[in-house]
Order: C-alpha cells, then sequence, then structure tokens
C-alpha cells in the first residue's frame, strides 16, 4: 500500500565494519569518522609551516609534531587515535604507522585536513582553544 515499512522489517540500515591489519595504518574517511560511537583523539601533524600557513585546525584536535612522534606517542598505546595532515599523504601515513608500531590504533584521515575544510566541517583558529 505504499508508505514506510512497519518497525522491525526491511533492510536493516549497514553498520560500520573496520578489518584492518594491526601491522600497517589505514586511512578513515570523513564518514566513516562520523560513524564511530567513541570520538578518538584527533591529532594535527602537519609540519610546522603547513600549519603556520593555513592558521585553522580542527576543533579539539590536539598537536602532534611528526618528527616526535616517539615521544609523545607512546603515551598513547590502547587509544583510537586519528591523524591529520594537510592531504592525508606521507606526513599522516609516516605517523600513523610508527604510533600503530607503538601499540596505538591508528587511522590516517583520507584528504588530510583539506578535505575535512573542503566538506564544510568546523575549524577554529589555532590557539582558539582554551
Amino acid at each position: 500500500m505504499g508508505g514506510l515499512p512497519a518497525r522491525g522489517f526491511g533492510p536493516s540500515p549497514p553498520s560500520l565494519v573496520f578489518v584492518r591489519r594491526h601491522d600497517m595504518p589505514t586511512s578513515i574517511s570523513l564518514a566513516d569518522l562520523s560513524c564511530l560511537l567513541e570520538p578518538p583523539l584527533l591529532i594535527d601533524v602537519r609540519k610546522n609551516p603547513a600549519r603556520a600557513a593555513s592558521a585553522r585546525t580542527i576543533p579539539n584536535a590536539l598537536r602532534g609534531e611528526p618528527e616526535r612522534v616517539d615521544e609523545w606517542g607512546a603515551s598513547l598505546e590502547g587509544r583510537t587515535v586519528v591523524v591529520f595532515c594537510v592531504h592525508g599523504h606521507e606526513v599522516s601515513k609516516g605517523v600513523a604507522d610508527r604510533l600503530t608500531e607503538l601499540g596505538v590504533d591508528s587511522f590516517f584521515l583520507d584528504g588530510g585536513f583539506a578535505a575535512w575544510e573542503a566538506g564544510g566541517n568546523p575549524v577554529e583558529a589555532i590557539g582558539a582553544q582554551a
């Protein structure tokens, strides 16, 4: 007769399943990031010149200098972390790889900060966090 199917009938909504190897980092899309039940720690690993040129970051993102990942990464063991660089290439992939080696459940953001910003997601001025 038309209309919506009765509750409990019809196809169930797709569920988000991550299948990954723990010996290598995995990218995560913006859509998948928004579906996670527990928000991961977001870490801005852009190199200083690129970060300064942008002057913006993702709200509540922590800062992790990519060349010092061994210093700050060890404290994240057991956490779920998404790192991002400008475009989601070498910098964030390398950091995610090292974090994985350190026992951190890590992803790098597919498309990086550029994709985040282009998608109309919230950004804030660097240093705006209290």
